[in-house]
């Protein structure tokens, strides 16, 4: 649905950015890119995004430069600035912005943490800059401030940067620089425990927000990693989830989260009851998929030929998995078929007599 009204809430589609590629274009549709396997995406102000490409997935013993593995910016309305970072890293999973505004990056396969100045930006072809214009921290192990496999990346007020450190299950607590904090979580089911943890978020008030892959659910810490509450569950009911990946609080402490399984995402309230779900609605080009459809007159005839079926399904997400909300409530989802899908919350809609 392109507007979904719940309990005095509505949320509005609003429209899509990028496609499957990894060039930089100008045309009459303006500067226009794409996302190979988006990951993540962190909102900037200003209506700039991040985000962060995992490409095929190469290792660097397979391929020694993935160009679809990268960094893209861009306005929250497709002026596409340009990318950082091609082929810096192996397995990208998560990205967010800290207060100074460097771009930090969470490499599961390197067990590294990477910082990236948000205004080094290149045009395709150029590559860089790469694996050796950046900083960076982490060490590879079980021990405090050790890592293995980080996914989600997350800071709070003070600049301090939470990270789940998936295959330790738990939770790590680090200054900018890499300063080990504190640490929370092990592996489990029960109250504070995780199977392979993946997104986290902080809200306005300090709490902090985990999405447990293995144990379908979010659970809810104070900053210190004292357990508060968990939902969600397994299934693909109203109020279950199926390897949840990526969530985020909007300003009136409503839920985002990314359900993978699902191909949907799911809105929780502050205590946890289901809200509604999101299910994607791209029916119409973004401006690189009109581009890339323009240099291509037999697409048009072949897309002429795709069922309506057909392309409601191709509207819909493909694999949800990043999330991040505007300082505006506008939700930015980051979507399998390589590009991102825009909402906004209105919460002064009324709707239409019948």
């Amino acid at each position: 649905m392109k507007t979904t009204t719940v309990a005095g809430r509505t949320w509005h589609y609003s429209h899509c950015l990028g496609r499957l590629t990894a060039e930089h274009n100008e045309s009459k549709w303006g500067r226009t890119g794409g996302y190979c396997y988006p990951m993540d995406v962190a909102a900037a102000s200003d209506g700039i995004l991040f985000v962060i490409s995992r490409g095929f997935g190469y290792t660097r013993d397979e391929k020694e430069h993935d160009t679809y593995m990268r960094v893209g910016k861009t306005t929250i309305d497709e002026d596409h600035i340009g990318d950082f970072a091609r082929g810096g890293f192996t397995w990208p999973v998560a990205i967010a912005i800290a207060g100074d505004g460097m771009v930090y990056c969470s490499d599961e396969h390197e067990n590294t943490i990477s910082s990236f100045d948000p205004d080094a930006v290149v045009t395709y072809p150029e590559a860089g800059p790469g694996p050796n214009d950046r900083e960076g921290w982490g060490v590879e192990g079980s021990d405090e401030g050790q890592l293995n496999g980080p996914s989600g990346l997350a800071f709070d007020a003070n600049d301090d940067l939470y990270v789940t450190d998936s295959l330790n299950n738990r939770v790590q607590k680090f200054s900018k620089g890499g300063d080990f904090i504190l640490a929370f979580g092990r592996y489990g089911t029960g109250d504070g425990e995780f199977n392979r943890p993946w997104g986290i978020t902080v809200d306005g008030e300090g709490a902090v927000y985990v999405v447990d892959w293995g144990n379908p659910r979010v659970k809810k810490f104070s900053a210190d990693g004292t357990y508060l509450m968990s939902f969600g569950g397994p299934g693909d009911g109203a109020n279950s989830l199926s390897n949840p990946a990526g969530v985020a609080v909007d300003s009136d402490g409503d839920v985002y989260v990314t359900d993978w399984g699902n191909r949907r995402v799911q809105i929780y309230e502050p205590d946890g009851s289901v809200l509604a779900a999101l299910y994607g609605d791209a029916d119409k080009l973004s401006r690189a998929g009109e581009y890339n459809l323009a240099r291509d007159p037999d697409s048009v005839k072949r897309l002429a030929r795709i069922d309506s079926d057909v392309m409601s399904y191709l509207a819909r997400f493909g694999r949800p998995i990043g999330i991040d909300i505007d300082e505006q409530d506008r939700i930015i989802i980051t979507d399998g078929r390589g590009r991102l899908q825009i909402y906004r919350k209105d919460n002064a809609y009324a709707e239409p007599p019948i």
